[in-house]
């Protein structure tokens, strides 16, 4: 689902790039040292990268031997593009149905995307396919209640993806994912996790 003007511009903000740089990311790297996870080197995934912040701090933080870039959107990957971050491929793609080969990835990295998408369990199958056994999926997500919230404010979210919280865990665990642990970011309304496919 494409972003509405107002959403587009708060994704695209100083504000969410802070967030993303000093409290995601600083979770993701927490998460990873307490489980001896080393992502290093390693083949990854943006899905859903956006405007390619989030693909800029992996290539800082990780230095992987490839990393891969997708939004649905061609206006994000237009300016990823800008970036000129040559180690990334970044393309146009959907994250229901990932146009890359089965088992991939080392990592995959999927941050405050799949409350857009109205086939979210879907793309969750897709994740799962293109990470190898054993690889780790690490997520920043919004709960239904917490969308519905700001679909207040001008934001437009699709029904279909407003899930709370059992439903996604549940929704993780069908697609061959086991949670290792989440995080409260903002009360019960946005929640981080790592997952291990198994």
């Amino acid at each position: 689902m494409k972003l509405n003007k107002i959403e587009f511009l708060v994704m695209n903000s100083p504000i969410r790039r802070f967030f993303q740089k000093n409290i995601d990311f600083k979770i993701f790297k927490k998460y990873l040292k307490k489980y001896n996870i080393d992502l290093t080197g390693k083949v990854i995934l943006d899905a859903g990268c956006g405007s390619g912040y989030s693909s800029k701090i992996i290539l800082e933080e990780f230095k992987p031997s490839k990393l891969y870039a997708f939004d649905f959107m061609p206006e994000q990957i237009k300016l990823a593009k800008k970036l000129n971050l040559r180690e990334v491929n970044f393309f146009v793609g959907d994250i229901t149905k990932i146009p890359l080969p089965p088992s991939t990835f080392d990592g995959v990295f999927v941050i405050g995307v799949l409350h857009h998408v109205p086939e979210w369990k879907r793309s969750l199958y897709e994740v799962s396919r293109v990470l190898k056994k054993g690889g780790v999926l690490l997520i920043e997500e919004l709960s239904g209640s917490f969308v519905n919230f700001f679909n207040r404010l001008g934001f437009t979210h699709p029904k279909e993806a407003r899930f709370e919280w059992s439903d996604f865990v549940n929704g993780m665990e069908k697609a061959g994912f086991k949670i290792l642990e989440e995080r409260k970011i903002f009360f019960e309304g946005i929640k981080s996790f790592i997952c291990i496919k198994l």
